[in-house]
C-alpha cells in the first residue's frame, strides 16, 4: 500500500499544471482539494481507530 501511495505522489501528472497555466507547475489546486483529503484522512484515522478498539 505505501509503495501504491509513493508511485501515485511522484507521478508528473500530480505536478504537471494544465493547460491555461504555461506548462509545468506546482500543484496549484492542492486547496480546493485540500477540505476533501482532510475528510478522508479523519476517516482513515477514525475506522483505524475503531478497528484497534476492540
Amino acid at each position: 500500500m505505501r509503495k501504491l501511495l509513493l508511485a501515485v505522489l511522484l507521478l508528473p501528472m500530480s505536478v504537471m499544471a494544465h493547460e491555461g497555466h504555461g506548462g509545468v507547475g506546482l500543484f496549484h489546486h492542492f486547496v480546493d482539494l485540500a477540505p476533501a483529503i482532510a475528510l478522508l484522512a479523519v476517516l482513515a484515522v477514525g475506522f483505524i481507530w475503531v478497528k484497534n478498539r476492540k
